[in-house]
């Protein structure tokens, strides 16, 4: 509530003070007798109508100063998570206000070419190296599980040429039969992989179901574990660990994948020699109990299982990538933010829009310029905004509509497929 004299008697009167966001402009007094603030719904330095130099950007100020950090420890889990993501969400704004993650130098990016192409034809020296042992110690032993384990090796051996085809095949590009480069070969040779993986696993299930019918008739051989067969596949945990450790930190798709096939014969092969060892003639002998022959069999068919899970899940979402699945909120609210501090005299963000193409994003964004701009100064604002979108190392390509008004329906500009 506020006194306030309005000129016309001597007498004051109580009137209703209403309050908006923003910097103080005036104050006004409606019909109703209410005094209205008169703001400006965005504080002076961050209007994209100031002309001084600089100050019609958005302050970074505004995002920084919302950073949690270590203060939302008393808050419940989903409100950390929340938190969480809006601190990477204002680093992010802040790497960009520092033009530090504005481009990725073409250098790294043959660097990290270069690592991925290392990283498959090491993983393929070794699956090389270990498909001999895991087939000397398959014949020694005659354990189902221990098969399993060679039959995921022989697919690794092919997911290494098959993966090394494809980081040399996107290398090499011809802009005449392939434009925008062959960058989706790597999601779909990870498809056939997933694909091949699987159907070695199920052909192994069926496999280790007759092994079962077998035992229970009494016609089947256990298996032989013994000193070698432990030395081969421990020998194998230890090689495929330390290579899980050195592909999980290349930040590129087809080793990431390498990674996960790495991390995935570390079980299966643990599973496999204790499966293995449990259901072995040896173990038979000492405990009497016949029923853990059924332990070998039965191993198998939970790696088997495994396997065809995890590559299913893989397989999956580099499909949903191929298809044209949109970005994250995280992302599209990156590409806002660099639209909006791109140029003064961008007048509004139409529309923002990003999807994957393949591993990366494509990416449209309507701006809004004044209506009487001519082509050239209108195309030298939309041309950068291209070139600073595509420098981003998430983005393949991007598109800028430069438009003078923003009141039509998005959909009708493209048609609906």
């Amino acid at each position: 509530m506020e006194l306030t004299d309005t000129g016309d008697t001597a007498e004051t009167e109580q009137v209703e003070e209403s309050f908006l966001l923003g910097r103080i402009a005036g104050r006004e007094i409606d019909s109703a007798g209410v005094v209205i603030r008169v703001t400006e719904v965005a504080p002076s330095n961050s209007s994209i109508y100031d002309d001084d130099e600089g100050r019609w950007k958005l302050p970074l100020s505004h995002f920084t100063s919302k950073k949690q950090g270590g203060e939302n420890k008393h808050h419940n889990k989903s409100l950390r998570s929340y938190y969480k993501a809006q601190d990477r969400l204002i680093e992010s704004f802040e790497e960009l206000q520092l033009e530090i993650d504005d481009a990725m130098l073409e250098s790294d990016i043959k660097l990290l070419q270069k690592k991925a192409l290392f990283y498959a034809r090491l993983t393929f020296v070794v699956n090389c190296l270990l498909l001999i042992a895991k087939a000397v110690a398959s014949t020694l032993s005659g354990s189902i599980a221990i098969i399993s384990s060679l039959v995921d090796s022989i697919v690794d051996l092919a997911s290494g040429i098959i993966l090394w085809w494809a980081t040399k095949a996107v290398k090499k590009r011809d802009p005449y039969i392939y434009p925008q480069g062959r960058t989706k070969l790597e999601p779909v040779a990870i498809i056939i992989l997933s694909v091949l993986m699987a159907a070695a696993s199920l052909q192994l299930v069926r496999e280790s179901i007759q092994k079962i019918i077998s035992i229970a008739s009494g016609t089947a051989g256990l298996p032989v574990v013994d000193i070698p067969v432990f030395a081969i596949a421990g020998g194998t945990i230890g090689v495929k660990f330390v290579l899980w450790l050195l592909c999980r930190r290349i930040p590129s798709p087809s080793v990431q994948t390498l990674a996960l096939d790495h991390r995935n014969d570390v079980c299966s092969n643990f599973v496999a020699i204790a499966c293995g060892y449990v259901g072995s003639a040896e173990l038979n002998k000492l405990s009497g109990i016949s029923g853990l022959s059924y332990v070998d069999p039965a191993g198998a068919i939970l790696i088997s299982l495994y396997i065809v899970y995890n590559w299913w899940q893989t397989g999956a979402e580099q499909i949903r990538l191929l298809t044209g699945y949109t970005a994250q909120p995280e992302f599209l609210s990156k590409l806002t933010w660099i639209c909006m501090n791109h140029h003064k005299k961008i007048l509004h963000i139409d529309t923002v829009r990003a999807f994957h193409f393949g591993n990366n994003f494509l990416v449209e964004v309507d701006i809004v310029l004044p209506e009487a701009m001519s082509m050239k100064e209108a195309h030298d604002i939309g041309e950068p905004l291209q070139l600073k979108l595509e420098s981003l190392p998430e983005v393949e390509r991007a598109f800028v509509h430069l438009d003078y008004e923003y009141t039509h329906n998005p959909k009708s500009e493209h048609k609906i497929v």
